[in-house]
């Protein structure tokens, strides 16, 4: 842990008063994603995949799926953070699909101009395309909004609720800020990246909250441990 910045964060009342400040609307705002998104979170999902196939091609965005053919026009990747694989599609009827992806597999890292590609279009956005046997979601396909959000809340909500306790603990203190603080402030900042890495380590089974969860509470667990040490047994601020 970075003692000497954690524990400056303590001894400065306005920067503890500022962080908690901080805290609370951090907590508070994942608190409303949750609550907001968690009831209806896979309606669209649902209802994507209870959509049947449609009889023929629909004059308007329909709610059934329709399947078509289309044509590779142009495939960018990009490695610049932030900015979305694209690959542009051109129908039989000469019209554009501008289509976004979050990663690169399983199709259209192996995609070239002039390629043939199957696309599923509902609503009037085209969620997929497959090819050589293997299919992919676009950007534009329906979420699970809940796993992301229940996510997102175990990402911010436990760190942020750590650090409220800790910049309460200190404005309660006359005294400087104790190991205990400083080891709380520590953990809280540890639980953040845990929660923001285990995503990466569950993805091989998608957007999946528990197994998120069951990566980030082992290394939640490890850092608590380590926090409750470094209280007890460190030198240096006192208790």
């Amino acid at each position: 842990m970075s003692q000497p910045s954690l524990a400056g964060v303590l001894r400065s009342t306005v920067a503890t008063v500022l962080t908690l400040l901080a805290a609370v609307v951090f907590v508070a705002l994942a608190v409303v994603l949750v609550v907001t998104q968690v009831p209806d979170g896979t309606r669209d999902l649902d209802a994507y995949r209870a959509a049947p196939r449609c009889p023929s091609a629909p004059a308007r965005p329909a709610e059934c799926r329709w399947t078509r053919e289309f044509t590779v026009a142009d495939v960018r990747l990009t490695s610049r953070r932030g900015r979305l694989d694209t690959v542009t599609l051109t129908g039989a009827d000469g019209h554009r699909w501008e289509t976004a992806y979050t990663d690169r597999g399983p199709v259209i890292g192996d995609l070239g101009r002039g390629d043939r590609v199957t696309g599923t279009v509902w609503r009037g956005r085209l969620t997929e395309i497959a090819a050589r046997g293997e299919s992919q979601d676009t950007d534009a396909a329906p979420a699970d909004l809940r796993a992301r959000s229940l996510i997102a809340g175990l990402i911010m909500i436990p760190p942020g609720l750590l650090v409220t306790a800790a910049c309460v603990w200190r404005l309660g203190r006359r005294a400087g800020p104790s190991r205990g603080m400083v080891a709380t402030l520590g953990l809280a900042v540890g639980v953040f990246f845990a929660g923001l890495f285990s995503p990466l380590v569950a993805n091989a089974v998608g957007e999946d909250f528990w197994a998120t969860a069951a990566v980030w509470l082992p290394a939640a667990v490890l850092l608590a441990v380590g926090a409750r040490v470094y209280t007890t047994r460190g030198n240096g601020l006192a208790r």
